[in-house]
């Protein structure tokens, strides 16, 4: 409470004090010392006693005045305090009027990334003015754009946009372990083991088979002449050939990076700001970008301030001249990859290289033969009658 200490000295008094009372000017704190009248009273009645004393010849000082209004009194004139209190509100306002941060809840095989993306598309990014968001547009065309979105909804609270969505639930997938099938032969063969865990084996180890030809059946027929299908299962394993070729030359052109132009800029509540002073990032073309975000630290606590730096990298070729060594070694990783992409759970029973020379380049042809798995399963399709 805002009030006022005064001490008051004079010949009348006590025609003063009567004065006072007679006016309804309250007064607390009352004390006579010295020949002096102190008291407090509300700053209100301040020109009310001053003239109370100068009719009565009395001599009034103010000895103390409490409250806010008289601390800011000192600061009435400085406008850098009202210019400080409207700049704090602006940013207040501006922080809660665009979009600091997004938020994503219920994507579970959707990254954030592909929805980040899409709704930068849409123009919906860190710094973009909340009010300038259309939410029904949006969640419309998000449910367009991302695959597996069923229902999505936009909401912000403050400066913090959330994005709630729901993916939709994907059919679950044909079981095939019951319907009737064959195996049969993936590729020519000579049988080398036969093992049976349902169906019917048609072929025994030693046997030549052809690509397609039938290895174990599901199809049997009873006493009655009834048929039955069922679903062949077991493993055929069986001796093939099979053949790998490449060709390496000895001049290629191979993509490398070209001259890279950085620019910084910073970010606050995710509005970029160019730092840039030799001008704006290349434009068109198929540059390379890459960026580097260095977040600002205070004390160990995490500020709204992020450098960045932003590489845009020209792709470039370069012409690269290989040795035969140096092409007889991608040769063989290639056909290193080859065997164990396709045949890791083979054998190898023989392996004949041949290297063909030439000005352009080596050819490389391996003839293979191999021991492993040979059976496939293949569907049977019965024609209703």
């Amino acid at each position: 409470m805002a009030y006022i200490e005064f001490s008051a000295e004079g010949t009348a008094l006590s025609a003063f004090r009567d004065a006072l009372r007679r006016q309804g000017i309250a007064c607390t704190a009352q004390q006579i010392r010295g020949g002096a009248f102190f008291a407090r009273t509300a700053p209100r009645n301040r020109r009310r006693i001053e003239k109370l004393a100068e009719s009565h010849e009395i001599t009034l000082q103010i000895r103390r005045e409490h409250g806010l209004r008289f601390r800011l009194r000192p600061y009435r004139f400085r406008f850098g305090v009202p210019c400080g209190l409207v700049l704090g509100i602006l940013f207040l306002y501006w922080c809660n009027a665009t979009v600091r941060s997004i938020e994503i809840h219920g994507n579970t095989t959707v990254s954030d990334t592909e929805i980040l993306h899409a709704l930068s598309e849409l123009g919906v990014a860190r710094g973009t003015p909340i009010r300038e968001i259309p939410f029904t547009y949006v969640e419309q065309r998000m449910r367009l754009s991302v695959r597996d979105i069923e229902w999505i909804a936009l909401r912000h609270e403050g400066g913090r946009l959330i994005v709630d969505l729901t993916q939709e639930r994907t059919p679950p997938e044909i079981d095939d372990s019951h319907m009737p099938a064959n195996i049969i032969a993936a590729v020519p063969a000579q049988v080398t083991a036969v093992n049976v865990l349902g169906g019917h084996a048609v072929v025994k180890a030693g046997d030549a088979v052809k690509a397609g030809e039938l290895l174990i059946t599901g199809v049997q027929e009873d006493a009655r002449g009834l048929t039955r299908y069922y679903r062949a299962e077991g493993e055929v394993t069986g001796i093939y050939q099979a053949e790998f070729s490449c060709e390496q030359p000895f001049v290629a052109e191979l993509p490398v990076r070209g001259n890279t132009v950085t620019e910084p800029l910073l970010e606050i509540f995710g509005k970029r700001f160019s730092l840039s002073l030799t001008g704006d990032p290349p434009e068109g073309g198929d540059w390379i970008y890459e960026e580097t975000r260095r977040p600002l630290t205070l004390f160990g606590a995490a500020l709204p301030l992020t450098l960045i730096d932003c590489h845009y990298t020209e792709p470039a070729f370069a012409i690269t001249v290989f040795s035969e060594e140096e092409v007889c070694a991608i040769l063989e990783e290639s056909a290193a990859r080859y065997e164990r992409n396709f045949h890791a759970d083979d054998t190898v029973i023989s392996r004949n290289a041949t290297y063909s020379k030439t000005d352009l380049g080596i050819s490389l042809n391996i003839n293979y033969v191999f021991e492993g798995a040979i059976g496939k399963s293949s569907e049977i399709f019965v024609k209703l009658s």
